[in-house]
């Protein structure tokens, strides 16, 4: 009886050790994730920069803008409305923040989730028009690509696509709702 006793006591230990050392793992991959990320934005605005530096024929930098209309925070819901894809299903729902920023070197669009996932996307706008692609360094894994495009009708509410291609022949599509952050 004793020994059963005991036997019980130690396999709740472990099962508690365990579930800390769980823990412990995933706030290590978060910060790792959170360091991945960064060091993805560094090496993209290293590329950007090498980029205009090998294009630029003049030395004055010129600093592009996004419209006061967008620039800046804005909440976005993502919601899929078709798939290929077996890790992207009809219906699922994202929620991220999103900032449009810009420097010398172009328009861009941060993307963060809830759990920091972070993407750099670069930007380009024409008339009402606004397209993202995912901004990827090059020693990157290149087979996803994201594009988003979206239309600037409403000051207030900005909708569009997103489309994520694999080389794998898969193709998942989202439809885009943008609401300024009031923060």
């Amino acid at each position: 009886m004793l020994l059963s006793f005991l036997i019980a006591a130690c396999n709740g230990n472990n099962e508690r050790n365990l579930q800390e050392r769980e823990q412990k793992l995933a706030l290590r991959e978060q910060e790792f994730a959170n360091k991945e990320a960064e060091y993805k934005t560094l090496l993209a605005m290293r590329d950007s920069l090498m980029a205009y530096k090998a294009s630029s024929t003049d030395s004055v930098l010129r600093t592009q803008a996004w419209p006061d209309s967008i620039a800046g925070q804005w909440n976005s819901r993502l919601v899929c409305r078709a798939s290929s894809c077996s890790n992207y299903v009809i219906g699922d729902q994202r929620n991220e923040q999103w900032q449009f920023v810009a420097d010398s070197t172009g328009l861009y669009v941060k993307t963060m989730t809830k759990n920091k996932t972070m993407q750099l996307f670069r930007g380009t706008l024409q008339g009402n028009q606004v397209t993202l692609v995912e901004q990827r360094d090059s020693t990157a894994d290149n087979r996803l690509r994201i594009q988003i495009d979206l239309d600037l009708t409403d000051a207030k509410l900005i909708r569009g696509t997103q489309t994520i291609h694999t080389k794998g022949d898969c193709q998942a599509n989202f439809s885009v709702e943008l609401i300024p952050n009031e923060k």
